[in-house]
């Protein structure tokens, strides 16, 4: 028996609207479990703070969000950029599907330990779920008009 995951608004800046995926039954959203879990990590607190950060910078850029901002992971993308924007590394990532400058749909992830993403046990389960959500979405087609999704009602995808 598969669950299924809808897609839904997670925060709206003035270019950007990131939206983010909740499992049926589930209290809280893959952004929402991401940023908890990276909260109680004492030492990667700097980090998300520079994560988030980065989301409201990306989310008022009259530009909007570039796609060249992203890491390119496969069919998704990840979040932080590369650290010449940053001032730094991050060794956190978080997956998404960058839909358009306007539309980003924010997955899960957590604190990257190894060179590749697939061979990191704190990861690699966030990226294939990441690819395989994408590829969903994908398959289904995302319908929008400026910064909204316009068929979030269809947007039903097995988790």
């Amino acid at each position: 028996m598969h669950t299924f995951a809808t897609v839904q608004e997670f925060v709206r800046f003035r270019t950007v609207t990131y939206y983010t995926l909740k499992r049926e039954g589930a209290i809280s959203t893959e952004t929402d479990d991401f940023l908890y879990r990276m909260e109680q990590e004492a030492g990667y607190r700097s980090q998300l703070r520079k994560l988030i950060k980065w989301f409201k910078i990306i989310g008022d850029d009259i530009d909007g969000a570039s796609f060249g901002l992203f890491r390119q992971e496969g069919l998704c993308v990840a979040l932080p950029p590369q650290g010449r924007y940053l001032g730094g590394t991050i060794d956190l990532r978080l997956y998404c599907h960058w839909v358009s400058e306007n539309i980003i749909i924010l997955y899960n992830g957590g604190i990257k330990t190894a060179r590749a993403a697939q061979d990191c046990p704190n990861i690699s389960r966030h990226f294939y779920n990441a690819q395989s959500w994408t590829k969903q979405l994908l398959g289904i087609g995302i319908e929008r008009n400026g910064r909204m999704i316009t068929n979030l009602e269809e947007l039903y995808i097995k988790y």
